[in-house]
């Protein structure tokens, strides 16, 4: 192993300097965190114009998908060898450049491979863009640039879907793609601009080959059967039977021989940090259950009651408001109390709003919903800055990269498995509570008074049928929803314990 050239390090900036940086990484990381899902309800247009299937159409989203979560985990293998700042802006040049090849792209084989691309390069933004900003802030204000950056990854899953919505339907959808050239170039710009021959240091190690593949034959395995499996009804299709015993195989072999290596692609030894593993684990529940609420919602409300996809985005959009009204306070409040009190207010606010959400009918206003949002931002707002600064209290500076990379690959993993879970366990809750409402309706009495009731509305034999089919379906979606939230404040109070098992402040 040999050490490139030094470099002057990177240095602590200062008034409209440390401003411009702060807002060119946190438009970096937005970029990348948005187009994870900016091309979901974009997927038919996309499907139709290029002459196949919205079936196939959807792997243009589990490509992005795989590529991106074997290459996060890379990012502190990277930044030692190449250098932060050098890493973080060639990775958005070339995700600006593979942005603009999607927008071209002229046929759906070179759309899906331009994806893989974009995802495979977009890996390191978002961890580097943490690590950056820890570097750039000086140490009193730290917490805050956390916040900063964590309120920007929030909130990217749930600007995704209504930019890609609106741009789509206002213009085309190969400007969900190409929206990002400007927002690339100024970022790229800002960073050559203000750190200049300044970067951490970085070394020739060997490169792990064996770990990698091992990366990528079980992260990737894992994240297409994550993405189909809903799909192809699970444990019922050989398929993802296959790709589950692979990705099994390939999870216990990555982790055998990356603690025997040594210069492991990835770090697992960091999870001997007690605060780490305890803050990933809450990470991940958190998230987890966070990101299958957004795409439950929108869907519910899309497919069950009626409203469009514009409108599906206006009533979620109210969470961020307390995230981005505390965010400059939560930094200082974080900084000079312990962690462990702010998580434990987010884990306790998302499982009260689970609960409120668990007693939802189909007479909920857009407005109830908006409001349900608004106090799901309490949440939002002190969950991921203080068990982000709870998980790399007492990591070595050397080790920040590593650790925001596997931290942030694992929260992502957690945000597809938990999501996929979610909608089949949707799917099969809708099913049990269906076949009640038609045992319901199969006691004579009931069912003639409600025939005679739509018959005298002026609906004839096959309409009276279908209406009542019809609104049976979605007071099933309806129950089963609740039942998912009802799950999800149980798992919500299970993740507020797990956070108090990480030491303090003065002891981590």
């Amino acid at each position: 192993m040999s050490s490139a050239p030094a470099k002057q390090p990177i240095p602590v900036l200062s008034g409209a300097r440390l401003a411009f940086a702060a807002v060119a990484l946190g438009l970096a990381s937005f970029m990348a965190v948005v187009d994870i899902t900016i091309a979901n309800v974009s997927v038919p247009t996309i499907s139709g114009n290029l002459g196949v299937s919205s079936e196939e159409g959807e792997w243009i989203i589990t490509f992005f998908a795989v590529a991106n979560a074997i290459c996060i985990p890379l990012t502190g293998f990277l930044g030692r060898r190449l250098g932060q700042v050098r890493l973080f802006a060639g990775s958005v040049t070339l995700f600006t450049i593979a942005s603009v090849l999607c927008g071209l792209a002229p046929n759906f084989e070179a759309l899906l491979f331009f994806r893989v691309l974009q995802g495979a390069v977009a890996g390191p933004i978002v961890p580097l863009s943490q690590a950056l900003l820890i570097a750039i802030f000086p140490p009193q204000k730290r917490t805050f640039a956390v916040a900063m950056w964590a309120m920007t990854n929030m909130m990217g899953p749930v600007a995704g879907p209504l930019l890609g919505g609106w741009i789509t339907d206002s213009y085309s959808w190969p400007w969900i793609f190409l929206v990002n050239a400007p927002v690339g170039v100024l970022v790229v710009a800002a960073i050559v601009f203000l750190l200049r021959g300044c970067d951490t240091p970085s070394m020739k190690a060997p490169v792990d080959i064996r770990g990698l593949c091992l990366l990528a034959l079980a992260v990737g395995c894992l994240q297409v059967a994550c993405d189909r499996g809903r799909t192809l009804d699970w444990f019922a299709s050989p398929f993802i039977v296959a790709l589950m015993v692979l990705s099994a195989v390939g999870f216990v072999l990555l982790v055998v021989w990356e603690l025997g290596e040594k210069h492991p692609i990835i770090d697992l030894r960091l999870f001997e940090h007690r605060n780490f593993a305890v803050g990933t684990v809450a990470v991940a529940i958190g998230f987890g259950l966070y990101f299958a609420a957004l795409v439950l919602i929108p869907l519910w409300l899309q497919t069950q009651m009626g409203f469009t996809s514009t409108w599906a985005g206006l009533v979620t959009a109210p969470m961020g408001v307390f995230g981005v009204g505390l965010a400059p306070f939560l930094g200082k409040w974080v900084a000079k109390s312990d962690a462990r009190r702010f998580a434990s207010v987010a884990f306790a606010a998302w499982a009260a709003v689970a609960l409120w959400r668990s007693t939802m009918t189909t007479g909920v206003t857009a407005g109830g919903i908006a409001l349900t949002h608004l106090a799901q931002g309490v949440g939002i707002a002190f969950f991921l800055t203080p068990v982000v600064s709870l998980s790399l209290a007492g990591l070595p500076p050397e080790k920040l990269a590593s650790a925001s990379g596997l931290q942030t690959a694992i929260r992502m993993m957690a945000g597809s498995i938990i999501a996929s879970l979610a909608g089949t366990f949707w799917d099969q809750r809708s099913r049990f509570h269906q076949n009640h409402l038609v045992d319901a309706l199969g006691d004579p009495d009931r069912a003639t008074h409600t025939v005679q009731v739509l018959r005298g509305a002026g609906f004839d034999a096959q309409q009276t049928w279908a209406l009542i089919s019809r609104q049976a379906d979605i007071q099933a979606h309806m129950l089963a929803l609740n039942d998912f939230f009802y799950v999800s404040a149980f798992a919500f109070a299970v993740a507020l314990g797990i956070v108090w098992l990480a030491r303090g402040p003065k002891k981590a």
